[in-house]
C-alpha cells in the first residue's frame, strides 16, 4: 500500500481542467483502481462470492489509505430465484457539520461468469467489468481523497459502495432501507450516483446526466466553457432502473453520471485496457466542482 500513500501525499486538489502533479496522480489512482477490480483474480465480483468479499476488502483498505478515514459494512441478505445471497455495502460519513447531506455512490460487483446477464456468445468466463463498475468506484474513491481534504461546511457527504446491483438493486434497496429505519444521518438533499463512466467517446466526447428536474439550477452553476467534453442531460426516467431508483421514488433528487451503453456491454471485452483513462480524469474534475457547488 505504499504506492496509495504516495498517492495520498501528492494530491494537492486542483479543480481544474489541464495537466499538473495532481492530474497525473489522479490517473494512476484510477487506472489502478480500475486494474485492480477488474483483474481476472476477481472472477467478475459476482454478488454473494468469496471475490466479491475480496474486493470489498480492497476498497477498505484502499479508503483507508487515501483518507485515513475507515469504511464501515452493512451486511444485508435476501432471496432470488430459490437462492439466499449474502452481501455487504460499505459506506463513509463525512459529518461536516452541516444541515443537508450528499450521498455519493457507486456499486462495485459485476456478474461474475456471466450466466443469464451475459451478452457474450460464451458465458461461462470471467466477466472483467472493467467500466461496468470498476470506472464507477475508481471516480468515487479518487474524489473521497479530495473531498475529505476540503471540509465543505454547506454540506456532509456519505460516500457508499454498493453490492447486489446487477441482480436486482438489492444493495442500494438494503442501504435506504437501513437510512429510512433509523434516520441515522442528516437530511439526504440529493444523490449523486455513478455507473459507467469510463468509456467516454474520444470524438463524441459526451458525458451523460439522468437527473431530477430539481438539481437543474446546479448543474447550469458549473462552468462548461473550457470544458474537454459537453454534458447531455436527460430526464429522470432511467433513474428508476439504477441504485438512485429508491431515492428518486422517495422524492429526493438524484443525478447519474455515465458515458453510457457500448458493445462490451456485460461480455467478456470489458476490460480495463479500453478505458479512456483521460476522460475519466476529466469527469473527475467537472465532478468535484459541481459537488462543491450543492
Amino acid at each position: 500500500m505504499k504506492f496509495l500513500s504516495l498517492l495520498l501525499f501528492m494530491c494537492t486538489g486542483f479543480f481544474t481542467f489541464g495537466q499538473s502533479t495532481s492530474d497525473s496522480v489522479s490517473l494512476q489512482l484510477l487506472k489502478t483502481v480500475v486494474y485492480t477490480l477488474a483483474n481476472d483474480s476477481m472472477k467478475g465480483r459476482a454478488t454473494g462470492s468469496l471475490e466479491e468479499e475480496k474486493t470489498l476488502e480492497y476498497l477498505s483498505q484502499t479508503f483507508h489509505d487515501l483518507t485515513g478515514k475507515k469504511l464501515k459494512k452493512q451486511a444485508f441478505s435476501f432471496m432470488k430465484d430459490s437462492i439466499k445471497y449474502h452481501s455487504t455495502n460499505a459506506y463513509y460519513f463525512q459529518n461536516n457539520h452541516a444541515k443537508k447531506t450528499l450521498i455519493i455512490s457507486a456499486h462495485y460487483d459485476h456478474i461474475g461468469l456471466g450466466g443469464p446477464l451475459s451478452l457474450s456468445f460464451t458465458s461461462n468466463e470471467i466477466h472483467n467489468g472493467a467500466d461496468d463498475n470498476a470506472s464507477g468506484v475508481a471516480l468515487l474513491l479518487s474524489l473521497s481523497t479530495d473531498l475529505i481534504k476540503v471540509k465543505n461546511k454547506q454540506v456532509n457527504y456519505l460516500y457508499v459502495f454498493y453490492a447486489g446491483h446487477e441482480i436486482g438493486l438489492y444493495g442500494s434497496a438494503a442501504f435506504y432501507e437501513m437510512l429510512m429505519r433509523t434516520n441515522k444521518f442528516r437530511s439526504i438533499a440529493a444523490v449523486v450516483n455513478f455507473d459507467m463512466v469510463g468509456r467516454m467517446d474520444p470524438q463524441l466526447l459526451k458525458l451523460k446526466c439522468m437527473r431530477s428536474p430539481e438539481l437543474d439550477s446546479t448543474l447550469q452553476a458549473i462552468p462548461m466553457d473550457n470544458s474537454p467534453f459537453t454534458l447531455n442531460i436527460s430526464d429522470e426516467e432511467k433513474l428508476t432502473t439504477l441504485d438512485t431508483k429508491w431515492f428518486v421514488e422517495a422524492g429526493i433528487p438524484c443525478l447519474n453520471f455515465t458515458t453510457g451503453i457500448h458493445n462490451d456491454y456485460h461480455k467478456t471485452s470489458d476490460d480495463p485496457q479500453y478505458i479512456n483513462y483521460e476522460g475519466l480524469a476529466n469527469i473527475r474534475t467537472f465532478i468535484l466542482n459541481l459537488l462543491m457547488a450543492f
